[in-house]
C-alpha cells in the first residue's frame, strides 16, 4: 500500500504544472517501492541525452506514474487545495487522475478544496463523487492566530492594533466551507 498527496499552493504556482505534479506523486511511489522501476530508469536517461534536457510532456509523465503504480496493491492520492492549483494545470491535472483511477481498480482519489471546485471535479468523476462538506472551527482558527503572532520574529513590526486587525480580519476571510471529495476508483 502506498500513500501520495500533493499541497497545490498559491504561492509556488510557477513550479505547480500538471507534469511537475504527476511528477511529484510517481517520485513519492518510487520512495515507496525502494526501487526505480527499468521503464523510469530508462526514460530518465532517453531525456538526459536529449538536446538541452527537454522535461517531460504529461503524457510521458502519466506513462511513468502508470509504471510506478503497478507494483503498488494500493495506492491513495491526496490532493489539498485543489483549488489553489493554477487554473491552466487544472484541467490537465483533473484528466489525468481521471484516466489512471480508471485504469487502476485500487486507487483511491483524495480532494480537498473551497467549494467552487466541486463543480469541475464532478465533471471529471461524473458518476462516482462522495461530497462531505467540512468547516473550519472559528475557535481553532483564533488559537491558531494568537500561537503563529506569539511566534511572530519581527516584534518591532507587531503592535497591538496590528494584532487586533490581524484576529478580527482573518476570521472573516475564511471560507465557510470545504470540501472533501473521495473518488472511486472506476468513475
Amino acid at each position: 500500500m502506498a500513500v501520495v498527496c500533493l499541497y497545490c499552493d498559491f504561492q509556488d504556482r510557477e513550479k505547480q504544472t500538471a507534469t511537475d505534479m504527476i511528477g511529484a506523486l510517481t517520485r513519492q511511489l518510487v520512495n515507496a517501492l525502494r526501487f526505480v522501476p527499468t521503464k523510469i530508469q530508462e526514460a530518465f536517461k532517453r531525456a538526459e541525452r536529449e538536446v538541452g534536457g527537454r522535461g517531460l510532456k504529461v503524457s510521458e509523465a502519466v506513462m511513468l506514474l502508470r509504471t510506478a503504480l503497478a507494483p503498488v496493491r494500493r495506492t491513495f492520492i491526496l490532493i489539498d487545495a485543489l483549488d489553489e492549483c493554477p487554473d491552466k494545470h487544472l484541467f490537465e491535472l483533473l484528466t489525468t487522475l481521471r484516466t489512471i483511477s480508471q485504469g487502476s481498480p485500487d486507487i483511491r482519489i483524495f480532494i480537498t478544496g473551497r467549494p467552487h471546485i466541486r463543480s469541475m471535479v464532478g465533471e471529471h468523476f461524473p458518476r462516482g463523487m462522495q461530497v462531505i462538506p467540512i468547516s473550519p472551527n472559528s475557535e481553532d482558527i483564533r488559537v491558531y492566530l494568537e500561537r503563529a503572532l506569539e511566534r511572530d520574529l519581527d516584534s518591532e513590526t507587531m503592535n497591538p492594533a496590528l494584532k487586533a486587525d490581524i484576529m478580527k480580519r482573518i476570521p472573516e476571510r475564511i471560507p465557510d466551507a470545504y470540501v472533501m471529495a473521495s473518488l472511486p476508483p472506476k468513475a
